[in-house]
C-alpha cells in the first residue's frame, strides 16, 4: 500500500508500474494486439511478434494473454538476450521443470519429447522471448529452428518475440528471412493518444476506488505533456504527483503537482494536447465515481468539489 492510499480512499495503489491484471487498460491498438496473440497460441500458428517502445505496456498485455489461455497452456520466459546456445536450452529446461541434459542434442531431444507429450495432452507451449531486440543472430537463427519441431498437422511450440521497434529492423536483415518468413503476425503497440491517457487514468481511478476526476484538466494536460502517453511515464508521474499532493495536504491533484513531479523526475516536454482536447477533458465531468470512501469525500469537500 502506499502513502497515500488512505487518504485518496484507494483500497488498493492505482499507478503501480508493475503489471497487474486487474488495472488491464486496453485501448483499440491493444485489444487487437490481444486478440491476435491469443489467437496465434491457440491456433498453433508458431510465430508471432509483438513491438512497441519502452513502457508502452508490452509485458502487460503478454500477461494478459497468457492469463486468458490459462490451464491449456504451458508458458517460458526469457529475460535476458545475452544467452549462448547452451544457455538457451539449458534455461527453457528449467523452466518447463525437465532434467538438463549433458549437451545441446540431448537437450534438443528433452525438448521435443516434451512438447510431444504436451501436444498430446491438449497443452499448447509458449516461449516468450522478452528483449528480443538484443539477440544475436545466433540465437534468432536457433529460435527459427525450434519451429521444426512439429507434427504434420500443428507446431508443437509457439514462440512469441517481445522487444522494441529496433527488432523490426533486426529481422529485415538478409539472414534472417527465413525468421521473418514464418512471423503469422507482426503486433505494434504506440503511445497514448490524449483522450487515451485520460481514460487510462479515470480507469486505475475507479478501479482502486478513489475519485474518477481526482486529476483536474490541467493535469490531464500536464500528464501528457510529460509522459507523451507511455503507459510507464503516466504511472510514474501520477504515483510522484499524489505522493506530493498526499504532503501537502491538497484533496485534488492540479497542474502545479503534476509539473512538479516531471521536474523532479527531469523529463522533458514529449507531446502537446490540442485545444479540442483539452476542452474536452474540461468539460467532460462525468463526475466522480459511486460510494466513494470516506476519505475521499473528505478530500473532495478540501477542493469544493462535494458537500
Amino acid at each position: 500500500m502506499a502513502v497515500y492510499d488512505a487518504f485518496y480512499g484507494f483500497r488498493a495503489t492505482p499507478f503501480r508500474v508493475s503489471p497487474d491484471p486487474e488495472f488491464l487498460f486496453l485501448t483499440r491498438r491493444h485489444r487487437e494486439a490481444l486478440a491476435s496473440l491469443v489467437y496465434a497460441v491457440a491456433d498453433g500458428k508458431g510465430f508471432a511478434m509483438l513491438t512497441g517502445e519502452v513502457g508502452t505496456g508490452k509485458t502487460t498485455l503478454v500477461h494478459a494473454v497468457l492469463s486468458q489461455l490459462g490451464d491449456g497452456v504451458r508458458s517460458a520466459v526469457v529475460l535476458n538476450p545475452h544467452l549462448s546456445r547452451r544457455d538457451l536450452y539449458h534455461h527453457l529446461l528449467a523452466e518447463f521443470r525437465l532434467q538438463p541434459g549433458r549437451s545441446i542434442v540431448e537437450q534438443n531431444r528433452i525438448l521435443e519429447a516434451f512438447l510431444l507429450e504436451q501436444f498430446r495432452a491438449g497443452v499448447r507451449v509458449v516461449v516468450v522471448i522478452d528483449e528480443a531486440h538484443g539477440l544475436s543472430a545466433e540465437i534468432l537463427e536457433e529460435i527459427r529452428l525450434l519451429s521444426n519441431f512439429e507434427t504434420a498437422r500443428a507446431k508443437l511450440l509457439q514462440v512469441l518475440l517481445v522487444g522494441q521497434p529496433e527488432l523490426v529492423t533486426r529481422l529485415g536483415q538478409p539472414d534472417l528471412r527465413q525468421l521473418r518468413q514464418r512471423l503469422a503476425f507482426r503486433l505494434q503497440l504506440t503511445p497514448l493518444s490524449f483522450e487515451e491517457t485520460v481514460a487510462y487514468v479515470r480507469t486505475r481511478l475507479a478501479t482502486a476506488g478513489g475519485l474518477y476526476d481526482l486529476f483536474t484538466p490541467r493535469a490531464c494536460v500536464d500528464l501528457y505533456r510529460f509522459s507523451g502517453g507511455v503507459p510507464r511515464l503516466i504511472n510514474i508521474l501520477c504515483d510522484n504527483a499524489l505522493i506530493s499532493g498526499f504532503a501537502r495536504d491538497e484533496g485534488q491533484i492540479g497542474g502545479h503537482l503534476m509539473r512538479a513531479a516531471a521536474r523532479d523526475l527531469g523529463l522533458p516536454v514529449l507531446k502537446r494536447a490540442s485545444m479540442w482536447d483539452r476542452l474536452r477533458v474540461r468539460f467532460d465531468r462525468n463526475r466522480v465515481t459511486q460510494n466513494l470512501a470516506p476519505a475521499a469525500k473528505v478530500a473532495l469537500r478540501r477542493v469544493g468539489l462535494s458537500k
